[in-house]
C-alpha cells in the first residue's frame, strides 16, 4: 500500500522516497523560482543557463544527502553545522568552469564561465560533446572547520557514457560507490501568461528544473541468521531483474513531467512506481541564498596592502566589488 499523501508546497524541494518492494531509493528534484532567480541574475545565455540549470539541480540532490549522513557522526560541542557540497567543472569547452553549492539546510547558489563567442559557433550537432568539453568534474562535502574534506573527481568526456554532467554524475556513482544508479536532469523555459492580457509586459518565461535519481539499496552487515541468508541470497538472485524493471520505469519519465509546475511530485512518483509501493519522506525545501556579505568583502579588502587597495579606486572613490554568484555589487570606501 502506498503512503503517499498530496504536499500542497509542491516547487523548490527535494523529496527523497523508496520503492519498497524492488529495494530501490531515489530522490526526485523540483525547482522553479530558487533557479529562476540564480539563472537571471547573469546575462547567460541559454545554453549556458541550461548546463548550470542541470549543475544545481545535481548539487540540490546530492548536498540534501550530507545531512542524512552526517547524522551518525558526533560534533564537537558548539560547532555550528556547516554542512557543504560543492560541484565544480574545469574544461575545454565552451563552458570552462562551473562553480555551485548547497549549504545545509537548503541554500543554492552557482556560477558560470564561458566563452561566448565559441558558443555561438556550436552547431546543435555539436552542442552535448562541445559545451563542456573534456575535463573534470569535482564533488566536495565539507562538514566544517572539524572535519576533514572528502572530494570525489570524475572525467568529463566529449565522446562515450562521460558526456554532460548527468553522464558524469552516473559515473561518479558507479567509480566511487559501486552503486547501481541512474540520474535524468531537465531544464527548460516555462511560459507563464499573467491574466487574459496578450501583452508582452503580461507574459513571461521562467527557468524550471526537475531531477530523479534511483539507486539500489545494498545489503546490511554483521552477523546473519539462517533465514537471513536465504533471504539474501532469493534477492541476490532477484537483484537484475528488480534493477531492470525500476530502470525502465524511471527512464520511460518525460522532460515535460519533471517540468510540469502542475504535476505534483507526489503524484508524479505514483504514476510511476505505484505498483511497487512508494514510499515518500520529508520535504527538503531549497531556496537560493547566498552568503556574500558587506562584512565579508570589507574583511578581503582589509588583507591586501594600502598600494593594493588604492589600486583598486575608481574615480568615485570607491572600490566596487561584485560576487560572481549573485552578481550584487558592494561599493566602499576604503581606509587608504
Amino acid at each position: 500500500m502506498s503512503s503517499l499523501q498530496s504536499n500542497s508546497h509542491d516547487d523548490d524541494h527535494v523529496l527523497p522516497f523508496r520503492i519498497e518492494h524492488l529495494e530501490v531509493s531515489g530522490r526526485l528534484v523540483r525547482l522553479g523560482p530558487a533557479i529562476d532567480d540564480i539563472l537571471t541574475r547573469h546575462t547567460y545565455p541559454d545554453r549556458v543557463s541550461q548546463v548550470l540549470g542541470q549543475a544545481l539541480l545535481l548539487v540540490a540532490m546530492f548536498g540534501s544527502m550530507i545531512k542524512d549522513r552526517q547524522s551518525t557522526q558526533p560534533k564537537q560541542p558548539g560547532t555550528k553545522p556547516t554542512e557543504r557540497f560543492i560541484l565544480q567543472t574545469q574544461s575545454d569547452g565552451a563552458i570552462n568552469l562551473i562553480v555551485a553549492d548547497y549549504v545545509h539546510p537548503g541554500h543554492l547558489r552557482g556560477y558560470a564561465r564561458f566563452n561566448e563567442d565559441l558558443i555561438n559557433e556550436l552547431t546543435d550537432d555539436e552542442l552535448d560533446a562541445r559545451l563542456l568539453g573534456k575535463g573534470h568534474l569535482a564533488m566536495t562535502i565539507d562538514r566544517g572547520s572539524d572535519t576533514d574534506r572528502y572530494q570525489g573527481i570524475v572525467s568529463l568526456e566529449d565522446e562515450g557514457p562521460n558526456i554532460g554532467l548527468s553522464g558524469a554524475a552516473n559515473q561518479y556513482f558507479q567509480q566511487s560507490e559501486q552503486l547501481p544508479t541512474y540520474i535524468r536532469l531537465a531544464m527548460a523555459k516555462h511560459f507563464d501568461a499573467m491574466g487574459e492580457n496578450t501583452n508582452n509586459e503580461s507574459q513571461d518565461w521562467h527557468w524550471r528544473g526537475g531531477a530523479l535519481m534511483i539507486q539500489k539499496l545494498t545489503s546490511t552487515g554483521g552477523h546473519k541468521t539462517s533465514d537471513q541468508v536465504a533471504h539474501e541470497q532469493l534477492l541476490d538472485a532477484n537483484d537484475d531483474e528488480s534493477w531492470n524493471r525500476t530502470h525502465i520505469l524511471s527512464q520511460s519519465i518525460k522532460d515535460h513531467e519533471l517540468l510540469d509546475p502542475v504535476l505534483s511530485s507526489t503524484d508524479l512518483l505514483y504514476r510511476l512506481y505505484h505498483q511497487d509501493g512508494v514510499r515518500i519522506f520529508d520535504v527538503l525545501n531549497i531556496g537560493a541564498s547566498c552568503s556574500c556579505s558587506l562584512k565579508g568583502v570589507e574583511n578581503m579588502l582589509a588583507g591586501f596592502t594600502k598600494s593594493e587597495r588604492k589600486d583598486m579606486v575608481k574615480d568615485d572613490g570607491k572600490v566596487h566589488i561584485t560576487c560572481e554568484f549573485c552578481n550584487r555589487t558592494y561599493e566602499i570606501t576604503p581606509l587608504l
